[in-house]
């Protein structure tokens, strides 16, 4: 998620249609003055020109020069390993050529013909509110889901549905006060959205939206 920038412009159009089982947006970003850009974890894979980029673990900083266009496709929680046959898990917070994770790579609709769909307990994972629920009315057991959200992401389930109701609360905005934001989003109270949300983004809600 784009948390918004001065000097930096920011879009996201959607994918074509017969990708977005796997993909989520592509995206475009474009830097007018020099500016130093916080990454957030967000449960997602990206393919950034001729890299894949594994899901974060924590967050990072990555400098943009003045008049630098960075784009990239963003995946679903899921959907990379999903479309390209490798677990997430192996690709964790690391950049690498995407030949090194497919040789005979040409295009994500090529390979789409004859792609697996994402594992749908990723993306129920990262919607979650609860795992121990979500575990029960999927009908697997504890180490079941553990196993296949994690090949699917490289989180473990309850990692990941708290990287997701991160997203969740910043893409949402304070609202009316962050007491009720932590109320709106499953969190005990407003410490503990502010102790999670610093755990997983190195920076409290109030800091990252001001």
């Amino acid at each position: 998620m784009f948390l918004g920038a001065s000097g930096v412009t920011y879009e996201e159009l959607p994918p074509p249609p017969a990708l977005r089982p796997w993909v989520a947006v592509v995206w475009r970003l474009r830097a007018h003055v020099a500016h130093d850009l916080r990454v957030l974890p967000d449960g997602c894979m990206d393919l950034i020109g001729d890299d894949v980029v594994g899901s974060l673990s924590a967050p990072l900083v990555g400098h943009l020069e003045a008049g630098e266009v960075t784009q990239g496709v963003r995946f679903h929680p899921g959907g990379f390993p999903a479309l390209f046959g490798v677990p997430a898990s192996e690709l964790v917070d690391q950049r690498v050529p995407i030949r090194e994770v497919r040789r005979d790579f040409r295009s994500l609709l090529d390979l789409s013909r004859d792609a697996d769909r994402p594992d749908p307990l990723a993306g129920a994972a990262y919607a979650a509110r609860e795992v121990g629920a979500m575990a029960r009315d999927a009908g697997y057991s504890d180490r079941q889901l553990r196993r296949r959200v994690f090949e699917a992401t490289g989180h473990s389930p309850k990692r990941l549905m708290r990287i997701g109701r991160m997203q969740r609360v910043l893409g949402a905005g304070r609202g009316e006060s962050w007491a009720r934001t932590a109320a709106e989003h499953g969190y005990y109270d407003e410490a503990h959205l502010a102790n999670d949300v610093s755990d997983l983004a190195g920076a409290t809600p109030h800091q990252l939206l001001g």
